[in-house]
């Protein structure tokens, strides 16, 4: 975390994060982490920024994948942070 706030960093995409009681561990309860409530997840997206506002868009969410609405000032966009298993075909 402190390498993030120094570089400024204002979002995170984690691949395959360490959970523990289904929360992503040694991310700072000052930053909204957003992963799937169901199974363990394999995707999380954290925000930083508290100027950013973020919602996570749950019909597209699961285990694999996490969607999150970003919105600063007039500024909105959707961040799609997915895993990809290197063992299973694409379809």
């Amino acid at each position: 975390m402190e390498l993030i706030e120094k570089k400024g960093i204002n979002v995170v995409f984690i691949q395959k994060p360490y959970t523990t009681d289904s929360r992503v561990a040694g991310i700072t309860k000052k930053y909204r982490t957003f992963t799937s409530s169901t199974g363990r997840c394999r995707a999380a997206t954290v925000v930083i920024n508290n100027q950013i506002d973020a919602l996570l868009i749950q019909d597209v969410t699961d285990k694999d994948r996490v969607v999150v609405e970003l919105i600063l000032g007039n500024l909105k966009f959707y961040t799609a942070n997915m895993y990809l298993d290197i063992t299973e075909k694409l379809e």
